[in-house]
C-alpha cells in the first residue's frame, strides 16, 4: 500500500515495481538491447520453420524419386524376365523342330556322314563313266538359306525337305553337275529361320 508523504506517494520497500513502469524505468540502450533480441529469436523461429518445411518437401520428393525408379526397375526386370522366358522358349522349340527333322529325313541323310556321302559319290561317278580314268572328288558346295522372309501363306514350302529338293534342282539344271545332290542339311543353333546345306 502506497503512503502519503505531504504530496508525494512513497512507496513500501516491499512492493513490487509494476511491469509497464519497470521496463519505462530501463536505461534506453537496455531496451533496445532487448527489442533486438526479441526481433532476432523471432527471426531464428521464423528460419527455423522454413528450413523444416522445405526439408520435409525435399524428403517428400526424394522419396517419390526413389519410388519412381524403384517402379521402373521393377518393370525392366520384369520385361528381361520375359525376354528370357521367350528365348527359352524358342531354344526348345529349335530343339524339337531339330528332333522332327532327324526323324523326317530319309535314312540316307539321317545316318550318312559326310565322308561315306563323298566315297558315294566318287564311287557313283566312276561306275558311270568305266571308260574314262577316275576322276577326283568334287569339291563340297556350301550354301545357307534364310526362311525368314518367307510370307506366311508359302511357310508350308519351306521345310527342309522342299527346300532340299529346290536347291538340287536349282543346281543340276545351272551348273555343270546333273548328279549334284544334297549330303547334309542342318539348322543354324542362333537362328532357327537360316538351314545350312552341304551338297557335292
Amino acid at each position: 500500500m502506497a503512503i502519503w508523504n505531504g504530496r508525494r506517494k512513497v512507496r513500501p520497500v516491499g512492493e513490487l515495481w509494476d511491469k509497464t513502469e519497470l521496463g519505462s524505468r530501463l536505461p534506453p540502450s537496455q531496451s533496445l538491447k532487448q527489442l533486438l533480441e526479441q526481433d532476432f529469436n523471432k527471426k531464428i523461429e521464423a528460419m527455423k520453420a522454413e528450413f523444416q518445411l522445405e526439408f520435409t518437401k525435399l524428403s517428400d520428393r526424394i522419396a517419390e524419386e526413389v519410388a519412381r525408379a524403384t517402379a521402373q526397375m521393377a518393370q525392366e526386370l520384369s520385361q528381361v524376365r520375359d525376354q528370357l522366358t521367350q528365348v527359352c522358349g524358342e531354344l526348345e522349340q529349335t530343339r524339337l523342330q531339330l528332333d522332327m527333322l532327324n526323324k523326317t529325313e530319309t535314312p540316307r541323310l539321317s545316318v550318312q556322314s559326310y565322308a561315306d556321302a563323298a566315297r558315294m559319290t566318287s564311287t557313283s561317278m566312276s561306275s558311270q563313266s568305266s571308260s574314262a580314268a577316275r576322276s577326283a572328288t568334287p569339291e563340297p558346295v556350301f550354301c545357307t538359306v534364310d526362311t525368314s522372309r518367307v510370307p506366311e501363306d508359302h511357310l508350308g514350302d519351306a521345310t527342309p525337305t522342299m527346300i532340299r529338293k529346290t536347291v538340287e534342282q536349282e543346281m543340276r539344271q545351272s551348273s555343270d553337275q546333273p548328279h549334284w545332290r544334297c549330303v547334309a542339311m542342318t539348322r543354324d543353333g542362333r537362328n532357327a529361320n537360316r538351314l545350312r546345306i552341304i551338297g557335292v
